[in-house]
């Protein structure tokens, strides 16, 4: 069972816009290691898990900023979580959207791990003009569910092999994980705190 995997992040702040925020920001409750959260796709489907309706067009979103994002650097942008930075499985988040948040886990503390954003965010949509059966094995084949999935690395972009990838990092170790932003619950609290409890469903 996993159901204790993912819980709803309330973000209230996210409405309306979209924020970053560095790795010390975020609660303790951020930082914990499960054996079962692995670099394999994961919908956060019922019952075995917490369903995180996201609207698939916040997620499409967050993964077309980070592409852009990515390339504003001529040779792509890196980012990189050493595990003394991002102790105990740490998350960070990359970009929030409406009802949705994009995390980096760290899942693996004996490595030091860095991988390009355009990468990160291939592995939330398939890729740039991605076809539907790369869209299916991406984090949007989760729809609404959300989901976690180690990133997919293009393992070719020659950045990886040059001077600009950061000495003794690996590509591997990093997930990245679609959850709720609590954009919506508190859209629908403002309509009725009944309805929103009747909706929320989830502990």
């Amino acid at each position: 069972m996993l159901s204790n995997l993912v819980k709803r992040v309330p973000v209230a702040s996210f409405i309306g816009g979209t924020i970053a925020a560095p790795a010390h920001s975020l609660p303790p409750a951020m930082h914990i290691c499960y054996d079962t959260e692995t670099p394999e796709k994961l919908c956060y489907t019922k019952p075995d898990n917490v369903l995180q309706d996201v609207l698939v067009n916040d997620v499409k979103f967050i993964a077309a900023y980070l592409h852009s994002y990515g390339a504003e650097v001529r040779t792509g942008r890196l980012f990189s979580m050493a595990a003394t930075d991002a102790p105990d499985c740490g998350e960070w988040l990359l970009y929030a959207r409406g009802t949705a948040q994009a995390f980096a886990k760290h899942i693996d503390n004996t490595v030091d791990s860095s991988v390009l954003f355009a990468d990160i965010a291939a592995t939330i949509d398939g890729g740039a003009g991605a076809n539907a059966t790369q869209q299916t094995a991406s984090l949007l084949g989760c729809g609404t569910d959300g989901g976690s999935l180690g990133v997919v690395v293009d393992i070719d972009n020659p950045t990886y092999k040059s001077s600009k990838y950061p000495t003794g990092y690996v590509t591997s170790g990093i997930l990245v994980k679609i959850v709720a932003s609590g954009a919506l619950e508190l859209r629908l609290y403002i309509d009725g705190p009944a309805r929103t409890e009747a909706l929320a469903g989830d502990p």
